[in-house]
């Protein structure tokens, strides 16, 4: 009995001796990317989805280590690892008190920045408007992957594509409503579409938005006369629906237009409530419904809205054509 305990005992020890110690916590061999290729609008802020860990130990850290071609497998990492001029925030932008141009100022620093960045937790590409700078096309990039457990390498793990863009856009369709006066509960919508609405970029400098109004035949209507006016909140409470005079550090009224200064870049940056829409009010005595409407003259406003967005600087025309509606002079 006391031999079997002894070599029972022998056995024991030599298999904790021999056994080689495993190491605390795993890092995947399956890591990856659900959403492949990722797509980057070229010049446009974009964030993409985050990398899928697999169970491995967090924290994960993440470095880029090389940007080629799909197709071709050539290695273009310098082009993304090159650094371009951008305006960096240093506090939050709030557009209700950040009303000129110093006081935005104020809160940002000129920083050297990578067009597309990875964010070395989460996995995810931070691009900025400087992709302008990169070429069109599909790309794959290789990953080197650490945690408590050590380092892997994943090559062509990811794939994005950048694709093209316009400097802006029109995030909501245009929309036209004939709303009784004295009673805003009762209105009636005029069909309104993409062809109501026309963006034209004058220049890739500056900083002014002009809008003017039109009706179905292309006559202006008069800002400076009061013909475009602020649309009043619904019910009892009192103040306006947001306009682009609530996002820009400057407006001017003229005899056919509004002119609207900007400050930052994308514009309008974050929304005040509903998107980045713009409502505005033609008084009654100002607009004739067509007839086919059945609305009587003097009897309802017209509530043009709409959108629209730049993620550049530039100078833009904005024409909001009005249908159905036939501008009225009055004396």
């Amino acid at each position: 009995m006391k031999k079997t305990l002894y070599y029972l005992m022998i056995g024991s020890l030599g298999t904790i001796f021999g056994c080689k110690k495993i190491a605390d916590g795993n890092l995947s061999d399956i890591i990856r990317y659900e959403q492949q290729p990722m797509t980057i609008p070229q010049g446009r802020p974009t964030v993409t989805d985050a990398i899928n860990p697999a169970g491995s130990t967090k924290p994960i850290a993440l470095k880029l280590v090389k940007v080629y071609k799909s197709e071709t497998g050539e290695d273009v990492t310098n082009l993304f690892f090159q650094k371009y001029q951008q305006k960096v925030w240093k506090r939050p932008y709030d557009p209700k008190t950040d009303t000129t141009q110093a006081l935005i100022d104020a809160k940002q620093v000129d920083s050297m920045v990578y067009p597309i960045s990875l964010n070395s937790i989460s996995g995810q590409l931070e691009a900025n408007y400087n992709t302008v700078h990169l070429p069109l096309g599909l790309y794959k990039f290789d990953l080197e992957v650490s945690n408590v457990t050590g380092s892997k390498l994943f090559t062509g793990i990811g794939e994005f594509k950048i694709t093209p863009a316009l400097s802006y856009e029109v995030p909501a369709v245009r929309s036209t409503a004939a709303i009784m006066v004295g009673d805003e509960t009762k209105s009636k919508t005029i069909p309104s579409g993409a062809d109501h609405i026309k963006v034209t970029q004058l220049s890739k400098k500056g900083n002014k938005i002009t809008v003017r109004f039109l009706d179905k035949n292309g006559a202006i209507f008069n800002p400076k006369k009061g013909e475009i006016t602020r649309r009043p909140q619904s019910g009892t409470a009192g103040g306006y629906l947001q306009t682009m005079q609530d996002y820009a550090v400057g407006t001017v009224l003229y005899d056919d237009r509004i002119e609207f200064t900007y400050g930052v870049v994308p514009f309008p940056l974050v929304s005040l409530g509903n998107g980045v829409n713009c409502y505005y009010r033609i008084p009654t005595k100002f607009v004739h419904f067509d007839d086919a409407l059945g609305i009587k003259d003097d009897t309802y406003t017209c509530n043009a809205r709409f959108s629209f967005q730049t993620y550049e600087s530039g100078d833009f025309q904005i024409d909001v054509i009005v249908p159905q509606v036939t501008r009225r002079v009055y004396n």
